[in-house]
């Protein structure tokens, strides 16, 4: 089962819980364009415009440019005050985040839709009179805010693990490159050395010609690996981009930092314990239970109708798809989603028994859920242990292989050993090096991932 696959799977699930129960307002407050008054006003004619539109050209473009609306701002300095193109912190990059990300726009948009559209029920006043369901679908319109209300916090925390997931993944992309640009020095002080010892050759130096040719063949091949590095980090700081909401001609520098120390201690009942209280996927799976729970006494409350309209009448659940399950390489479980049909038709009692088996699958959408979150949340401690796991092993290889090095390299100044155990010996250490970063990284990535899993109830070191 590949792991990062299952934060996708619940987030989806969570977007096909996320309903508008109430009826959206009909009525738009109409808005007049002041421009034409404002020129009577001014007593400005047609010509009199013209010529001075003609006249300072430069004027007029000035104002055409601040007419224009502003959407993004061009350098972060007009977020944080600071120098252009100034370095940014994680904690900085997350807060700009949640001011530019579109995800949080569209959430925040959603939430103030389904606000407008209780006020809309209840503001019926003596529409409503002759409706015995509107209690329920005014209950229903409460439950509805509550579900976009948990949409919004879940695209919050999504935005932050992106933002941080990423900036890791920028930083790791900088240690790996800066581990060969290390063993390109050393070839180059050991390029020097040898050439220093043919110079002065004696008669019990290893040291030939052969070394030095082996040198040069391994650093000109190193360095067409140079390009791949440079890449690696310029993707990593396209998805931050796509992470905080910015386009590609925004000027984002990302600060230098290490990725977190290994943070032991964590214990996997806790933390899936803490994501099942707080989670707000579990929040919107719960309402729509109650939801659809309201629907049943919506039905039986209607007596002479063979036709009636649902909470989903004035609500978009069926418009997100539900993730499919796969079942090949990779194990990645499917979801569920409620269902409820625009109408119900039939007797009261054929209606009500619909509604009850459609309360019934909610049910179940609440138990698939709680399962979802539960396996994300020990795919993610899985992730953690591992990279506590293998920074603890390869601790101590990392110093034993520097410490092994130091004395190849002295050996090769002192003539005693020749380029080829040189090579051994500095590609194992900086191989093990490299395997260090990554289990950091892996835990970093762990500890990101479970920081959203459990909706902050567990924070990292950072």
């Amino acid at each position: 089962m590949r792991m990062n696959d299952l934060p996708r799977i619940v987030r989806n699930l969570a977007l096909a819980l996320t309903m508008v129960f109430v009826a959206r307002p009909m009525l738009a407050q109409e808005k007049k364009d002041p421009t034409p008054a404002a020129g009577k006003a001014d007593g400005k004619n047609g010509v009199a415009e013209k010529a001075e539109k003609n006249g300072d050209p430069a004027k007029n473009d000035k104002k055409e440019e601040a007419a224009k609306p502003k959407l993004l701002p061009p350098v972060a300095s007009e977020i944080y005050g600071g120098p252009a193109g100034a370095p940014l912190t994680l904690n900085e990059l997350i807060d700009l985040g949640m001011q530019r990300q579109p995800a949080l726009a569209a959430a925040r948009a959603s939430l103030g839709a389904a606000a407008s559209g209780q006020r809309a029920v209840n503001n019926l006043g003596l529409f409503g009179l002759f409706a015995r369901d509107l209690p329920i679908r005014k209950e229903q319109s409460c439950y509805g805010v509550t579900i976009a209300r948990a949409g919004l916090e879940q695209a919050e925390w999504e935005t932050r693990y992106a933002v941080t997931r990423n900036f890791y993944s920028v930083q790791y992309a900088r240690a790996q490159a800066g581990l060969l640009q290390d063993i390109l020095k050393k070839l180059s002080g050991a390029r020097k050395k040898v050439v220093a010892k043919l110079e002065n050759a004696d008669a019990d130096t290893k040291v030939t010609k052969t070394d030095l040719q082996l040198l040069d063949l391994n650093t000109n091949y190193l360095k067409t690996k140079t390009a791949d590095a440079e890449n690696g980090e310029r993707r990593a700081v396209a998805a931050l981009r796509e992470a905080i909401g910015v386009n590609p001609d925004f000027p984002l520098a990302v600060a230098f930092d290490r990725l977190p120390a290994p943070q032991p201690g964590l214990n996997k009942e806790e933390l899936i314990s803490q994501a099942l209280a707080h989670r707000p996927e579990i929040q919107q799976a719960f309402a729509a239970n109650r939801v659809t729970e309201l629907e049943i006494i919506a039905q039986y409350q209607q007596i002479f109708k063979l036709q009636t309209k649902t909470f989903a009448a004035a609500s978009d659940i069926h418009a997100k798809p539900i993730p499919q399950g796969v079942s090949n390489t990779d194990y990645r479980p499917g979801a569920i989603g409620i269902e409820m049909p625009v109408f119900l038709v039939g007797k009261r009692c054929d209606r009500t028994d619909r509604a009850t088996q459609l309360n019934e699958r909610s049910v179940a959408v609440v138990e698939k859920t709680n399962n979802l979150i539960a396996l994300e949340v020990e795919a993610l401690f899985l992730k953690y242990l591992d990279g506590i796991e293998r920074t603890k092993n390869l601790d101590p290889v990392v110093k034993e292989a520097d410490d092994l090095f130091k004395k190849i390299d002295e050996r090769l100044q002192n003539g005693e050993t020749g380029s080829a155990e040189y090579m051994n010996v500095l590609g194992f250490a900086e191989r093990v090096r490299a395997e260090y970063n990554e289990a950091l990284y892996m835990h970093a990535l762990g500890l990101a991932g479970l920081e959203r899993a459990t909706a902050g109830s567990f924070r990292m070191t950072r």
